[in-house]
């Protein structure tokens, strides 16, 4: 599948059924307003020289989001399920974040635009296991949903204390608020649908109840070191 033909995918989705469940969908507004919280507009902010680390980071992080889409297009069309096909829709809007910033550092995309295809050999790996896990059932499917945001949480972390740079980092935070959200929306998922008292599997305990007990969207949060830039804190 190419790149236009996974966006348009999700594009075509009619959510209009679902509206008033509970739990069962990211509003199609709040996906598209993750990527829209940025406190400062990208081309405002400080141009800098960037280190390896930080180039590292932008590639990998373009294709772990990438993974995330893929994934849930690939379960969406699976499952019929619209949480799915939403959150890929806010996956996408973080892929084009970070996009952004490989036009400002003059970066070459290297991310395949075929569906299901990875350039990094683990992301690889981890995507043939996570579709392989999904395919079992829909509550697999939105084990899978959740601990793909927690393994983007740790990594997203882990990258922010790698840079300096406030346009990366205002990014980066922006995509933590979605992971944060995302997690949630599975979480939420399996227990009103099937009962399930999910258990992180990546992140801790102590940082999964943060997740839970707080109202994101914002793009600071008050979780440490590099997520409270944006001033807005938690609502």
């Amino acid at each position: 599948m190419s790149e236009e033909e996974t966006q348009s995918e999700y594009q075509a989705a009619d959510f209009s059924t679902h509206e008033n469940e509970v739990n069962e969908t990211v509003n199609e507004t709040d996906a598209i307003s993750e990527h829209d919280t940025l406190s400062t507009p990208i081309a405002l902010l400080p141009l800098g020289d960037l280190s390896q680390a930080e180039i590292d980071a932008l590639f990998y992080m373009r294709e772990e989001e990438k993974l995330a889409r893929d994934v849930y297009l690939s379960l969406a069309s699976q499952w019929g399920l619209p949480a799915f096909s939403n959150i890929a829709k806010s996956e996408q809007a973080h892929m084009d974040s970070l996009l952004e910033l490989f036009d400002r550092y003059d970066l070459t995309d290297s991310a395949s635009a075929e569906a299901g295809v990875f350039n990094n050999v683990d992301l690889q790996a981890l995507y043939n296991q996570l579709i392989a896990q999904g395919s079992i059932s829909a509550e697999e499917a939105f084990k899978v949903g959740a601990a793909i945001e927690e393994i983007d949480i740790l990594d997203l972390q882990v990258r922010l204390t790698q840079t300096d740079q406030e346009d990366i980092q205002q990014v980066f935070n922006s995509l933590l608020m979605g992971s944060y959200n995302h997690l949630n929306a599975f979480v939420g998922n399996l227990s009103n649908r099937y009962g399930i008292t999910y258990e992180p599997q990546y992140i801790s305990s102590d940082l999964y109840q943060q997740i839970l007990s707080t109202e994101t969207g914002g793009s600071g949060s008050g979780f440490g070191k590099g997520q409270g830039g944006g001033g807005n804190g938690n609502k």
